[in-house]
């Protein structure tokens, strides 16, 4: 009788001490894990971007051989592109690490005479100092960071040839991968899991093609405009305006903000034209290219949108806030799915 008791004792002992062993391994070795995962899930959302591309190339040549000439396309795109971007870009990247400084120390200064105003005016008020030295000094540090990055490209080729590798593994296989992810499922389970799937997979990628069609118009609308008034380093601050345009709400004036400060080092009238430029830009977003390529596909309340990017922001900084929207619509899809399975809706 003492060793049944026993038996589970030892046995609760050992599936604790296992699960805390396990706890310890993760935190151990979160870093390393993260950088795993986090180059696992990049090369896993490049096949699912490639995988209609490969679908074409599959109706002409074998699964192998689609997946590597996929690749090469995306190689060979991004490569020209590079070619013909990539000196200007540098080149405007130094002209903004060398203006942005002396374009906030005249920002701080009208804030300085600004706070002497109102102080004057309004006597027994102190109004707190704004110290913008550090965003100063890590703004011009931005070329010497660029030129340390290029120090670092034999690290950024090891990485980007391991995720070419893993998405290649994935295209050639992802019919057996996400087989083997399925039978890991319970059966009951599967069919619910397999519509799921492809619903979000299917919404994703109309919202991507999407976003991305309005990244590019905006972005070709902003260096226009930005040339027009004369602002410097109009090609990079336009690329940057058509980024952070897919963020709701908050992505035009972040990627505004530098255009603005640019400007502000030619005077207040340029910052001024720079500010209406960006504004039409908008406007001609908001009118007609959204609503034309988009529609309601996305469908969310603005008070959500609100919530979801501000959860983004404080779990990933700018990169959540790119994602928010995103996975709001992968979780409302998944949702919506089950419960019209389960609850016959």
């Amino acid at each position: 009788m003492q060793l049944r008791v026993e038996r589970p004792r030892r046995r609760g002992f050992w599936i604790l001490a296992g699960c805390l062993a396990a706890v310890l391994a993760v935190m151990l070795l979160w870093r390393p894990l993260a950088q795993v995962l986090a180059l696992t899930l990049t090369a896993a959302a490049l096949c699912f971007v490639a995988a209609p591309l490969a679908r074409l190339y599959e109706r002409r040549l074998s699964r192998p051989v689609a997946a590597l000439a996929c690749l090469l396309s995306f190689a060979l795109a991004i490569a020209g592109l590079a070619w013909m971007l990539l000196p200007a870009l540098l080149r405007e990247l130094f002209e903004l690490a060398r203006t942005l400084p002396s374009s906030i120390g005249l920002v701080a200064q009208w804030l300085g005479g600004a706070r002497g105003w109102l102080e004057g005016h309004l006597p027994g008020v102190a109004l707190p100092e704004l110290d913008l030295s550090a965003l100063s000094g890590a703004l011009s540090g931005l070329a010497s960071g660029t030129i340390s990055l290029a120090a670092n490209l034999a690290d950024v080729a090891g990485r980007a040839s391991m995720l070419v590798v893993l998405a290649y593994f994935f295209l050639r296989d992802r019919d057996s991968i996400l087989l083997r992810l399925e039978l890991l499922l319970p059966q009951s389970f599967r069919p619910t899991a397999v519509r799921m799937a492809g619903a979000a997979c299917r919404e994703l990628r109309l919202y991507l093609q999407g976003q991305l069609m309005i990244a590019g118009a905006v972005a070709l609308l902003s260096i226009a405009a930005l040339m027009i008034v004369g602002v410097r380093s109009a090609l990079v601050l336009g690329l940057l305006v058509g980024i952070l345009n897919m963020i709701p709400y908050f992505g035009p004036f972040i990627g505004g903000v530098p255009a603005v400060l640019i400007a502000l080092s030619d005077g207040w009238q340029k910052a001024a034209l720079t500010v209406l430029a960006l504004t039409v830009v908008q406007q001609l977003d908001g009118s007609l290219i959204s609503p034309r390529i988009m529609g309601g596909l996305t469908g969310f309340s603005p008070a959500l949108v609100l919530v979801g990017i501000y959860a983004g922001a404080r779990v990933g900084g700018v990169l959540g806030m790119l994602l928010a929207l995103p996975v709001m619509m992968t979780v409302r899809t998944l949702f919506r799915v089950f419960v019209q399975k389960y609850e016959n809706i």
